[in-house]
């Protein structure tokens, strides 16, 4: 796996943004993951769609083809750092949006999002690491 989808790129995609879709088919399944934090961001959406069994399926549908990686001791210790140092430098960013870049920092992968407070979260980790 390279990458680690964020929620609003799993949104583009569903949306069927050519961009998005392209690049998802160039990179294949095999080198891209999602995490379950997406996931649930996903379901509450559809929960409060004007058609949730709709989108339902097509989350599952997305999903099928792509690894789904979950939160666990290792992800939940980097998020504690990263919002430590966050916290420290004034730069919170919301809780579930730091644990989908955790879990990017932990597997190593490449965090594809247009959210650039997830940069911030994603140059911690840098941080961390370098």
């Amino acid at each position: 796996m390279k990458f680690l989808l964020d929620t609003d790129t799993c949104v583009w995609a569903l949306r069927g943004r050519a961009s998005v879709r392209d690049h998802l088919t160039v990179a294949g399944p095999e080198e891209t993951a999602v995490s379950v934090v997406a996931l649930a961001e996903l379901r509450y959406g559809a929960n409060c769609s004007a058609k949730p069994q709709g989108n339902h399926q097509a989350i599952d549908d997305f999903a099928s083809g792509l690894a789904v990686l979950g939160v666990d001791p290792e992800v939940a210790r980097v998020f504690g750092e990263i919002k430590a140092q966050l916290r420290q430098a004034g730069k919170l960013i919301e809780d579930l949006d730091l644990m989908i870049a955790a879990t990017a920092c932990v597997y190593d992968l490449t965090l594809v999002t247009s959210n650039t407070g997830h940069l911030t979260a994603f140059q911690a980790c840098i941080w961390r690491t370098g």
